[in-house]
């Protein structure tokens, strides 16, 4: 567009405009107004294309509608979507019609910003769906009754609830279809609708046109001061499945407290329509849920642990979905107290005619302790297959005990497989050596069912003699029988060779040191004579003095050479 009156126009305009190129989709031109409503600048505008407005789900519609358009080239009106720089949603009525800019095929857009319009219409849309919903189509039967409680409206819901048109109630006193063992309590009830604006009626009998009763559930609200009303609204719902099943559960929760009584599993009956699980009062005393004895599926799955809750619910879903009957399962639950219990699940899954599940029992077991063992059991597992201490057990029950363990430690230190171990006697690795004196401190720690550590000359297979440190311990059954005997072995071979090496320098040293201070004995002795000697000599007394030292000296000497002697 050229500077020209209509430039200004198009510049000025208070609704936001633009021109855009028909084949790249590239913005070629925006007044002021798009600046401001969008919150780009000019040049950031000239840098984007048309779809950078739009949401991405509205993208391809544009694309096909601007497509189209360029072949008719015709005027164009609708209402869409744009998003602002700040990421806002805006409603605009589009109107565009195809121009040749520069020479360029393109479309000229006007923008109106229709949002406020849009959602006031939006709303009332919305209200007008709601009200049908929850009148018309509701489940609920909606109605309206005057000051002698006949009805003046009733829903359509009247036909799906008692199987009759809303006309057959109209002008009919709403009491007239009570059961007369309800009607006195609900007459009491109803009649507080003139001290109070809502109430809420009793579960009462209804009688349905086939004669027979549906139980009926009614909330009342006094609208005689709203003129479009002029009357009482009442909303009542059908609760006939809901009575039974309480009933239902009334029966089974007996039925479970008496099961729990012989049993410490938590039983528990999962409604799959209805999503509700009714549990018998182990779920108290195991699971620590004092009023949890009716909860919804999404409690129990809300309360397995974050580790396992994907696992067991996808397992659980297939098996449920497929009809599968019989479901089993581990996973860790939330307690009551804030701790987690490992649960050992299995349930059966029912099924109807048509093969959809609808119910499905099941007990879950507390295996916390036995979990904890098992772990503990596989950490020892660990510590004797891994140890580089040799591990022997032998069983106990037979009159001379046989090996029927070794671990790899074992195997390496005695040369022998495990195959040649294993049912035979420890004596094996004492070789012909069986006359040791720690073997009968062993033999009477058998005899008297003790523990015992003694030290012993072991032979490999090859007959090469090593030295053992031997830890011998009885294991006792439930009722104190002895069963095993665990011995662990520790090879000290080496320990050995280094305290002989010890006790060798040691014997060497006393002989050195015994020589080497009779050695220096002798001349000492020869010196201190020669003191002697000299002390009897006329001296004077510069010469006693030093003699007298001399004296010191040497006897200061023969007491080391003394005590180094006395220590050998």
């Amino acid at each position: 567009m050229n500077n020209t009156d209509l430039y200004s126009l198009f510049e000025l305009s208070p609704v936001p405009m633009w021109v855009f190129e028909v084949k790249s989709l590239r913005f070629l031109d925006v007044n002021v107004a798009a600046t401001l409503e969008y919150g780009y600048t000019k040049e950031e505008f000239l840098s984007m294309d048309i779809m950078q407005i739009r949401p991405l789900e509205d993208v391809d519609e544009v694309r096909n509608i601007v497509k189209e358009n360029s072949k008719t080239g015709a005027f164009f009106r609708n209402v869409f979507r744009h998003l602002t720089k700040q990421g806002k949603m805006i409603y605009v009525q589009i109107a565009s019609n195809a121009i040749t800019y520069r020479g360029i095929p393109a479309r000229v857009v006007l923008a109106m910003n229709v949002t406020e319009k849009f959602e006031v219409q939006q709303a009332l849309l919305t209200n007008e769906r709601r009200f049908k919903a929850l009148v018309q189509d509701g489940s609920d039967m909606i109605t309206i009754i005057d000051k002698e409680f006949k009805y003046k409206y009733v829903s359509p819901a009247s036909q799906r609830v008692f199987g009759v048109s809303p006309e057959f109630f109209i002008g009919k006193r709403a009491f007239d279809f009570i059961h007369r063992d309800d009607l006195a309590k609900i007459e009491r009830e109803a009649a507080m609708i003139w001290k109070q604006k809502t109430i809420q009626l009793s579960p009462y009998r209804y009688k349905d046109i086939t004669g027979g009763w549906l139980w009926i559930e009614t909330r009342a609200t006094n609208l005689f001061d709203d003129p479009a009303v002029a009357g009482i609204v009442c909303t009542s719902k059908d609760i006939t499945e809901r009575i039974i099943s309480d009933q239902r559960v009334a029966e089974n929760v007996e039925r479970f407290n008496i099961v729990s009584k012989a049993t410490s599993d938590v039983i528990w009956d999962y409604d799959i329509p209805q999503g509700t699980i009714l549990w018998n009062q182990a779920v108290n005393g195991i699971l620590k849920y004092p009023s949890a004895e009716r909860t919804s599926f999404t409690w129990w799955v809300g309360n397995i642990h974050p580790q396992d809750r994907e696992r067991v619910y996808e397992k659980f879903r297939r098996h449920i979905s497929e009809g599968i009957s019989r479901w089993t399962d581990e996973y860790r639950f939330l307690c009551g107290d804030g701790t987690y219990k490992n649960i050992f699940d299995r349930g059966f899954v029912m099924v109807d005619e048509a093969g959809k599940s609808y119910r499905m029992i099941g007990a879950m077991q507390d295996i916390t302790n036995r979990k904890r063992e098992e772990e503990w059991s596989k950490l020892l597992e660990s510590v004797v297959v891994n140890t580089s201490d040799g591990v022997l057990i032998t069983d106990a029950s037979t009159p001379s005990p046989i090996i029927i363990y070794v671990n790899q430690a074992m195997v390496e230190m005695s040369g022998y497989s495990r195959e040649e171990l294993i049912g035979k006697y420890p004596d094996i690795l004492h070789g012909s050596n069986t006359s040791q004196v720690e073997l009968l401190k062993l033999k009477s720690a058998i005899e008297t069912r003790t523990s015992a550590k003694v030290e012993l000359v072991n032979y490999t297979k090859d007959g090469k003699h090593y030295y053992v440190s031997v830890s011998l311990t009885p294991v006792f059954g439930e009722h104190g029988e002895l069963i095993r005997w665990i011995s662990i072995q520790r090879d000290v071979s080496d320990q050995h060779k280094y305290v002989e090496q010890i006790e060798q320098k040691n014997r060497k040293l006393q002989d050195i040191s015994w020589l080497q201070s009779h050695v220096v004995r002798t001349p000492l002795a020869r010196i201190i004579s020669l003191v002697e000697l000299l002390e009897n000599t006329e001296a004077n007394t510069n010469q006693l003095e030093l003699l007298a030292h001399m004296r010191t000296s040497a006897d200061e000497l023969d007491g080391i050479i003394k005590k180094i002697a006395n220590n050998n």
